[in-house]
């Protein structure tokens, strides 16, 4: 099947007197057309909500009859990437990061411990094993010394590609 997402990753390590390197990928290939592309330009803001909302529609042809299909919140997050612009619209810099929560779209605080950590600037690619859209939510934090500190006072503007499994087809 066509429409790979890949990821190549290398991460410099330890201290200057004993530096390391690893490498590595994080690919997936869908298994079927069940597994869809979707491409979002998301606002995360200081209340946490979900990061993709159902009714998104998937990145495929448009269909003359108008029948094109759109995310569910059953629907099973497979491979995601998310990247952190720096800004809070596309032109104005911020130093606000974002957590991602994978316990609940409601969750997504700096002290969440389901989640993940995004800086500004950050890029992170994960494979899902059975998240579903409805469980995966996002807010702004403060970021204090590279970590977050306390939830964020205003917008970050996250770019999001994912496969997800269209559970309906």
């Amino acid at each position: 099947m066509a429409d790979k997402g890949l990821a190549n990753i290398t991460a410099s390590i330890l201290s200057d007197l004993s530096k390391g390197k690893l490498s590595g990928s994080l690919n997936y290939e869908p298994a079927d057309a069940s597994e869809k592309w979707i491409y979002k330009e998301v606002i995360v803001d200081t209340s946490s909500a979900a990061l993709l909302q159902a009714g998104i529609q998937y990145d495929e042809s448009i269909r003359a009859d108008g029948t094109e299909t759109e995310t569910a919140t059953g629907d099973k997050v497979k491979w995601i990437s998310i990247k952190h612009t720096g800004t809070t619209d596309g032109s104005t810099v911020t130093l606000e990061g974002i957590v991602v929560s994978f316990a609940a779209a409601a969750d997504g605080d700096y002290n969440e411990v389901e989640g993940i950590f995004i800086d500004s600037g950050d890029f992170w690619v994960g494979k899902l094993p059975a998240t579903t859209l409805n469980t995966i939510g996002a807010g702004t934090v403060v970021v204090t010394n590279g970590s977050p500190s306390a939830v964020g006072t205003g917008d970050v503007l996250v770019q999001v590609a994912a496969i997800i499994d269209d559970v309906s087809v």
